[in-house]
């Protein structure tokens, strides 16, 4: 976030005195209008800092890394220092995981004085991202930074260090209206098929590994974190259910249709075993049995299915996003004559309004009748030749 610019001007910088002939700027503040701590060793006590109170409530370990990411992005606006990464070594192999985050580190979040939170500040900061000359944050982003503005200050005045009225002045900061297309689309049987046969050709572990996460994703309808978070005991291998925890820390069941029960059960035999742990997990040449204890992450996920796309026949050109195949299983089966509620159901949305945005997109049919009226119209006429 080193391109994002304070809100706050550092004490560091020259004033008008130092140059009496300079041109007098804007200023926000006469002063810093939320305490911000620059000693890297005397970070606020986390038992006293709203916005770990928050982060630590959260359910689901997504929710938890993208509200730090925020958090982390406004404490630097506000003038928090760089925090170092620590080094987390596995304690098996002794080496570097890069994935994992070491027990002690510190962030941007944990000098802020989070309860000093204000209207002004909060709408300064919301402009701030939207006016960022560089990467300017899209509406929807900018409500899920006001949500979580609005969460952590909950949070301070469930601690005693926010006052009512300051609570309530902070939900009035209205949210950022929009409209956008439907993202995405769902994906005919030739994309799926031109990339399971990717999958399908080549005999080793890692192609078996992702011939079922691509299955699994489209017959199921799975959330990538959904899918990576799977392991064998959510697996019943009497009835071929399995079950997964989603958005809200709320789990549901679905089953395994019967060719890809035979994908999972050949991919256990033949290449991962039956040993308890996470169902997918990265497989390495020089390692003769895979580490069960770390599942894949998301981003592994989204890197296979793009390697698998740009290696598909006929597929160059075509975007293929990952959350294509979770659309994909939804419009399949509304077309087969399952109703929004039971695809609401198996797709564990909260609302029956979300899935019918992975289904319908009712301005396509206006667009092809507006195309169609003005099909004969204004056609190029032909050069007489003199």
């Amino acid at each position: 976030m080193d391109d994002d610019l304070p809100i706050v001007a550092p004490p560091s910088l020259p004033t008008a005195a130092d140059h009496p002939d300079t041109p007098a700027l804007p200023v926000h503040y006469d002063k810093e209008p939320i305490q911000v701590i620059r000693d890297v060793r005397q970070p606020l006590p986390r038992s006293q800092n709203p916005a770990y109170r928050h982060i630590n409530n959260q359910e689901s370990a997504g929710s938890k890394i993208t509200k730090r990411s925020y958090l982390n992005r406004l404490a630097l606006m506000l003038g928090a220092p760089e925090i170092e990464k620590r080094t987390y070594l596995d304690p098996n192999t002794g080496k570097e995981d890069r994935r994992q985050l070491h027990p002690d580190q510190l962030f941007p979040f944990d000098y802020v004085r989070w309860e000093q939170l204000s209207v002004n500040v909060m709408e300064d900061l919301l402009a701030e991202l939207r006016d960022h000359k560089e990467k300017p944050v899209s509406a929807a982003t900018r409500n899920s930074y006001r949500a979580l503005m609005r969460g952590v200050a909950t949070e301070a005045y469930k601690m005693k260090l926010m006052d009512v009225d300051v609570l309530e002045r902070i939900k009035t900061v209205k949210s950022a209206r929009y409209h956008r297309l439907p993202g995405g689309k769902a994906q005919p049987d030739r994309i799926i098929r031109a990339m399971l046969d990717v999958c399908d050709k080549v005999d080793d572990a890692i192609h078996a590994r992702d011939g079922l996460m691509l299955t699994l994703l489209v017959t199921s309808g799975l959330r990538r974190a959904e899918l990576v978070g799977i392991q064998l005991k959510n697996i019943n291998h009497e009835t071929h259910e399995f079950s997964v925890t989603g958005k809200g820390n709320k789990e549901r069941a679905l089953m395994m249709p019967d060719v890809i029960w035979e994908r999972y059960i050949d991919y256990l035999a033949r290449y991962r075993g039956d040993r308890p742990g996470f169902l997918f997990t990265a497989i390495w040449n020089k390692r003769n049995e895979p580490s069960l204890g770390k599942g894949l992450s998301v981003a592994t996920v989204n890197q296979r299915i793009e390697s698998i796309r740009r290696r598909a026949s006929g597929l160059l050109g075509v975007a293929i996003a990952p959350h294509d195949l979770r659309r994909t299983f939804a419009t399949d089966m509304f077309n087969n004559g399952m109703t929004i509620r039971e695809i609401q159901i198996l797709l564990g949305h909260a609302s029956a309004a979300t899935t019918e945005t992975y289904l319908f997109d009712e301005s396509a049919e206006y667009r092809q009748k507006s195309a169609d009226l003005n099909a004969g119209r204004f056609k190029k006429r032909a050069i007489e030749k003199q």
